[in-house]
């Protein structure tokens, strides 16, 4: 074990704080941040990068507060509610100015992050576990259960529907229950117990960044004067519907039934002629099962989820493509997704919102055009 003070000077991946040495060897150090000098402790001496642990802050950034969150660093949700928000946006634009360097990605312009205006009771799905009388969440890397009151980033009906379960009778059940609790656009909470995926497939967790994200989706489709469009990755149409009206077709693609039912339901006599939704699965044949017409696209939205497009996105590739906008969970995906595209597309636009306030994750918006 060796010890060494090193300061902090960007933020990891996984939301660690990541250092440097004289010798130039790079230390990973959890709940470490930009800004700290630390006395840190490690094992891997002959390795260039070092997982470590804080041993001493020597001198804590001035941008540390108080969390306002009784279980912070127990439980395994936020990363950073120690620290001010406006340093989170700086580092998250840095986290992706870095990935993008390291994908030798160079956009014409890196655009400002999006912050969110709530940064605080804003989540609208949350996942607790119930073992017992116990109701929470899992610390981090484990399954032992943190049993909370209150969550300080789920939305109050959420926290509300948190307390009646705790007042359930719950018996003295040795099996976990997994509880979904989901804020429907109805305004009530929905409840599902051990059920996998169970509110219409994938939804943004964030609902006023996900208003943020649709202005700027359709914003971006106006200014490029899409008019055919096909959309992997569609959902229940919650970007189809931002877009819609300037485009003249939309196809929407998304693997979950339930979400492209949804999808279907949201039509009106206008939207039926312009929105057609099919359930299937994007992969490299998706194109010969999908009726002819959907040939002659001209812009290609995709969003995929965090495990990105697995190597099928040169698939959707053709001539008469002119625009491709990617909406991405994972920037690290990303870039290992869109390397097919530097040949004929220039990477015009990139802009960060801020989808996940207090954790390491952040979205991006990423706008392709044909050279």
């Amino acid at each position: 074990m060796i010890e060494t003070q090193i300061e902090i000077t960007r933020m990891g991946l996984e939301g660690q704080g990541v250092g440097y040495d004289l010798e130039g060897n790079i230390y990973f150090v959890p709940g470490a941040l930009v800004g700290d000098k630390v006395k840190v402790k490690t094992k891997e001496e002959r390795k260039k990068y070092r997982d470590a642990e804080i041993v001493e802050l020597v001198e804590p950034t001035g941008k540390r507060i108080e969390p306002v969150c009784k279980y912070f660093q127990k439980c395994g949700g936020c990363d950073w509610l120690q620290w001010d928000y406006q340093a989170q946006l700086a580092a998250k634009e840095e986290i992706v100015k870095h990935i993008l360097e390291r994908g030798e990605l160079r956009p014409v312009e890196l655009l400002p992050i999006q912050k969110a205006e709530q940064n605080l009771f804003y989540r609208n799905r949350i996942q607790v576990r119930q073992l017992g009388k116990t109701v929470g969440f899992f610390k981090k890397k484990t399954h032992e259960l943190v049993d909370i009151e209150e969550c300080k980033v789920a939305a109050p009906g959420i926290n509300e529907e948190i307390q009646k379960i705790r007042s359930e009778n719950l018996g003295t059940s040795n099996e976990v229950t997994k509880i979904e609790l989901y804020l429907g656009r109805d305004g009530k909470v929905h409840r599902f117990d051990n059920v996998a995926h169970s509110f219409s497939g994938f939804a943004q967790i964030h609902s006023g960044q996900n208003e943020v994200l649709r202005s700027r989706v359709a914003q971006i489709m106006r200014e490029k004067k899409a008019k055919k469009v096909l959309e992997l990755y569609c959902g229940d149409g919650n970007l189809t519907y931002a877009y819609l009206a300037s485009v003249e077709k939309a196809w929407g693609i998304d693997a979950s039934q339930s979400a492209i039912e949804s999808a279907r339901i949201q039509r009106t006599e206008e939207h039926e002629s312009k929105a057609v939704f099919f359930a299937d699965k994007v992969d490299h044949n998706l194109l010969r099962r999908l009726p002819q017409e959907i040939r002659d696209y001209d812009t290609l939205v995709l969003d995929p989820p965090r495990q990105g497009m697995l190597d099928c996105l040169p698939r959707f590739l053709h001539n008469q493509l002119k625009t491709i906008l990617y909406i991405s969970c994972s920037p690290v995906t990303f870039t290992q997704d869109v390397q097919c595209l530097k040949k004929d597309f220039i990477l015009q636009t990139v802009e960060p919102i801020d989808m996940f306030p207090h954790t390491r994750h952040v979205e991006l918006i990423a706008t392709w055009v044909r050279r």
